[in-house]
């Protein structure tokens, strides 16, 4: 577990950083990462690792830039620096979009699924210095956004793309609406350093048009949109093999439901589960939920507002389901390796010793390194943000 700085010029990897008493690192899938380092090696350490510099692991693509520093006196009457820092995602934080009308939305440019809606923000905000916004095409924005060789590429297979829609901005912070579509889209950011690989650039148009274009030999820093893998019949940890510690398990149809009405829907209807078998979903098996719709948006289309109804109930029925499920701590010394058999956003299986299995979301892992060693584990979820 070294721990590099990263050259901002060309983001190559620069001088190892010694001389540190801990040091936490945690990469996530959604939302950003984040690491904390403890040293009394005061003047060194902010000398090799300044506010605003960059960061990663040896082993790690994983880029992160520094927050703060913070010096204080502990128990023992000596000065000791704690150096923070954000995965480069947080730096969207640093971009803002204001072409919309004051307290409303406007429609992107064109009609996007979520991945593509996701990398048009994304690359409007980082990788467009042409002065001319991409959202909302006969403004302009700002060409200074644009960061040095960084460039934004799509690991999402195509096929599983949802519709091309009508997606909407407002104002504020590309951060928390670029969260807003990853959510949506259970997609995840990451940022990958030069490696010479492979990769699908994003580009847009000046109408706004997505496209991509297949590259070798990459020597550019990548915001790299992707999506997890369901290995739940490959990468599975179990009771029975010693995975698992303080194993607890669920078995409950307390917030089962198998259908939802959504009120407001002038279509009256009633969402089931694709999942129950047909004539299933009557008397005591029938399981009713209920959602409120809304009303239609001024300027919304009847299709659009059809097709958020649909979501809506299909997200409120997919929320209460039949619990059979084991959680717990992951041991240390599993077989599955973190980047080879599984990463972040994928789907495992946790398998426990009375038939209970669930299957959960690798949301985040945490590396440390301390006066006890070096030790790294994966966080197991139900849902994709940790």
């Amino acid at each position: 577990m070294d721990l590099i700085r990263i050259n901002k010029k060309d983001y190559s990897a620069g001088d190892l950083v010694e001389g540190y008493s801990s040091l936490i690192w945690t990469e996530r899938f959604q939302p950003n990462g984040e690491f904390e380092l403890h040293t009394q090696d005061i003047e060194y350490t902010m000398s090799i690792l300044p506010k605003r510099s960059f960061c990663s692991l040896m082993d790690s693509s994983e880029v992160m830039m520094v927050d703060d520093h913070n010096i204080q006196t502990n128990d023992l009457g000596v000065e000791e620096l704690t150096v923070t820092g954000r995965s480069l995602d947080m730096f969207l934080k640093n971009r803002i979009w204001t072409n919309a009308p004051y307290g409303k939305s406007v429609a992107m440019a064109k009609k996007y699924s979520i991945r593509e809606a996701v990398e048009v923000l994304v690359w409007n905000s980082i990788a467009n210095g042409t002065g001319n916004d991409r959202i909302k095409t006969s403004a302009s924005y700002p060409a200074a956004n644009q960061l040095p060789n960084v460039i934004v590429t799509d690991s999402v297979p195509p096929s599983s793309d949802g519709p091309a829609k009508t997606r909407s901005m407002q104002n504020g912070e590309v951060y928390d609406q670029m969260m807003t579509f990853l959510k949506a889209g259970k997609l995840g950011i990451r940022i990958i350093r030069p490696n010479n690989g492979k990769g699908r650039r994003v580009d847009v148009a000046s109408d706004g048009t997505h496209s991509t274009t297949h590259l070798n030999g990459i020597t550019d820093l990548r915001f790299d949109i992707y999506k997890g893998r369901d290995l739940s019949d490959k990468v599975v940890f179990t009771v029975k093999l010693d995975d698992i510690d303080e194993a607890e398990y669920l078995f409950s149809d307390a917030t089962l439901k198998t259908g939802i009405f959504v009120d407001g829907d002038p279509r009256d209807h009633y969402y089931t589960d694709p999942d129950v078998i047909a004539g299933s979903n009557t008397g005591w098996n029938r399981f009713d939920g209920y959602a409120d719709g809304g009303s239609k948006e001024d300027g919304e289309t009847a299709d659009d507002f059809e097709e958020g109804l649909e979501d809506l109930g299909l997200r409120s029925l997919r929320q209460g389901r039949s619990v059979n499920a084991v959680s717990g701590k992951l041991a240390l010394d599993v077989n599955f390796l973190y980047n080879r058999d599984y990463r972040l956003g994928d789907i495992v299986k946790l398998q426990g010793k009375y038939g209970a299995a669930d299957k959960k979301y690798v949301t985040e892992f945490v590396r440390t390194k301390d006066e006890n060693g070096i030790s790294g584990y994966p966080t197991l979820s139900d849902t994709l943000s940790s």
